[in-house]
């Protein structure tokens, strides 16, 4: 399975750069992806013209499956209501096809009006729980554009997910493979217990951070091995990012039960 993961598109911002995004959308086309997941900040303020001419830009895109999340700049200006009607549902769940498989694909909103700050929030998590829980026909993928864990390179922590320690301990429990996020502008991989936390860089935009370039990730699922690599548009083949088994690798014991730290009703 072939997925290209890109974030942080940045339309309406001065330092938004169209050469790149053209760039990127031309060079995920020519690698045939199977799914392109667009994690959020497709806007700057959250304005219809901007979600107008970034939907003029990324209809380019020649994939089957390209799914987008609601980004916290999305949710400026009232965005939302734009985001839903040229976009698509804010949060949903897709099964997407490969050779040899079918990923479950589910998207969050992790947005609040006006706020930079995320949250999931308790009634989502019955929802996650029921959508993850006991697929066996392929990864389990989640898309949402807070980060849940910290990422280095990226100066004052502010803005992680509120309930970031609840997200992660049903992530774990229900064993999701990989969580696209962006929202720091910042490419990094975190492996934990078996949860692989994927994190883009800003696409097309200069709202770069210390020396990381703007950038998008290509990420390569076999029946081994997962391989991400880091790709400037316009840049060429890009450059390792992580590579890790398709398996986690644990020997990790957690005591006591999930259900002391998080409790809730789960759909049948």
């Amino acid at each position: 399975m072939k997925i290209v993961q890109m974030s942080d598109i940045h339309v309406g911002s001065g330092l938004f750069r169209l050469d790149l995004l053209s760039a990127a959308i031309e060079e995920t086309n020519s690698l045939e992806p199977d799914l392109v997941a667009v994690v959020g900040d497709l806007t700057m303020e959250g304005y219809r013209w901007e979600f107008e001419e970034a939907k003029g830009y990324l209809d380019h895109i020649d994939c089957e499956h390209v799914v987008y999340a609601m980004g916290n700049h999305d949710a400026r200006s009232v965005g939302y209501r734009h985001f839903e009607e040229l976009f698509g549902m804010r949060e949903r769940a897709f099964v997407v096809p490969f050779a040899g498989g079918e990923a479950k694909v589910v998207t969050l909103d992790s947005t609040k009006p006006d706020l930079d700050e995320g949250e999931v929030g308790r009634e989502h998590y019955a929802w996650l729980d029921s959508e993850f829980r006991g697929w066996d026909r392929g990864p389990k993928i989640l898309m949402i554009h807070h980060h849940i864990l910290a990422v280095p390179g990226t100066g004052r922590d502010v803005n992680i997910l509120s309930d970031a320690g609840d997200v992660m301990a049903i992530l774990r429990e229900v064993g999701v493979d990989l969580v696209l996020s962006g929202h720091r502008h910042v490419p990094y991989v975190w492996s934990i217990s078996g949860v692989r936390i994927v994190h883009s860089g800003t696409a097309s935009s200069m709202r770069v951070r210390g020396t990381m370039p703007p950038s998008y990730n290509v990420i390569e699922i076999d029946p081994t091995q997962v391989q991400i690599t880091l790709r400037e548009p316009g840049k060429g083949e890009g450059e390792p990012l992580a590579s890790f088994s398709r398996s986690a690798v644990t020997t990790s014991k957690f005591y006591p039960d999930f259900s002391r730290f998080v409790k809730y009703d789960r759909l049948r």
